[in-house]
């Protein structure tokens, strides 16, 4: 009865913090498009160069240091989570995996803002860590669904979204094999960006703004 009083309070704590990685995940994938949008009106408007390079680095700085307070709110959800994960050696090493590859995300993100990471540098690095919270995602809802510690419907959920995510770059990996500039390749990379990203962009946040619901009315 204490133990289940006590925690009310963390569990509490874990919902606002499930809410803010959902809202501001969203943010930062909106300023991410934004870029994207303004980088392909540059290249087709090239006597607008100055006003839209202006607007593409506004959007790709707020879309970097958004993203690194989403990930930097996700750590303490899966901490969170981490107690309700059955106490095996494989969950803790994933648990493992996942929190390194959030405070890679946090801190690669402020790095490169601050012009103390090279681009070329975080970008491997910030796609692997991906690779490796996709990972998290999808074994954590896994043992979370068998051991009933989530409602069905909130983990399947997010076990589909990382392995949505997940498959999404195994696809865009294999296009990467292929002869450069071949006419596979692209379709190859399109087939990859309409598995991964609609997961990535939109269904990751929306299932921490789900999860927050949820611990919070537990």
């Amino acid at each position: 009865m204490v133990t289940n009083t006590a925690s009310k309070p963390s569990v509490r704590m874990a919902a606002r913090f499930a809410y803010a990685a959902g809202t501001t995940g969203i943010f930062a994938n909106l300023f991410l498009i934004a870029l994207y949008i303004l980088l392909g009106l540059q290249a087709g408007r090239p006597e607008a160069e100055t006003s839209l390079g202006s607007a593409s680095d506004l959007a790709g700085t707020a879309s970097d240091l958004v993203g690194s307070l989403a990930t930097a709110f996700m750590i303490p959800v899966a901490l969170a989570l981490g107690g309700r994960l059955p106490q095996r050696r494989a969950t803790h090493l994933t648990q493992a995996a996942g929190l390194t590859a959030m405070a890679l995300l946090t801190i690669g993100g402020l790095l490169l803002v601050l012009e103390l990471l090279a681009f070329e540098v975080e970008t491997p690095i910030v796609i692997a860590a991906w690779i490796i919270l996709c990972v998290w995602l999808l074994l954590v809802n896994r043992w979370l669904r068998s051991s009933d510690a989530l409602p069905v419907r909130v983990a399947r959920l997010g076990a589909v979204l990382g392995a949505g995510a997940l498959a999404g770059y195994v696809v865009v990996g294999l296009g990467l094999l292929l002869p450069r500039m071949s006419w596979p390749q692209p379709v190859v990379f399109g087939v990859g960006a309409l598995i991964g990203l609609p997961a990535w962009l939109l269904g990751i946040p929306v299932w921490f703004l789900i999860l927050g619901r949820y611990l919070g009315t537990s």
